[in-house]
C-alpha cells in the first residue's frame, strides 16, 4: 500500500489528523499536486497513446508553480510506503 493509499484510506480523518497537528499541512497540497499528476498522466495516455510520467510531472510543476524537483519529490513520496 503507497502513501497515498493510506492518506485516501484515512477519508475525513485525515482531515481531522491535520485539524490535530498529527500530519503536517504540507501533505496536503502534495496530496493535491499527486492527484494532479495522476489526471495529467491519465490525460497524455488518452491523447498520445503512451503514459509519460515526465511530461505529466512537468506539466503539473508548471500549472502550480513548484520546481519539476519538487514534483518528482513528491510522486517519490507518495508512491513509496
Amino acid at each position: 500500500m503507497t502513501r497515498y493509499e493510506t492518506i485516501q484510506s484515512l477519508g475525513d480523518n485525515f482531515i481531522k489528523l491535520m485539524g490535530k497537528g498529527l500530519v503536517p499541512t504540507h501533505i496536503l497540497d502534495w496530496k493535491v499536486y499527486y492527484e494532479a499528476y495522476i489526471r495529467e498522466a491519465e490525460i497524455l495516455t488518452l491523447h498520445r497513446g503512451k503514459r509519460n510520467k515526465t511530461r505529466a510531472a512537468c506539466n503539473v510543476a508548471e500549472n502550480y508553480k513548484i520546481s519539476e524537483r519538487s514534483m518528482f519529490n513528491v510522486i517519490a513520496f507518495m508512491e513509496g510506503c
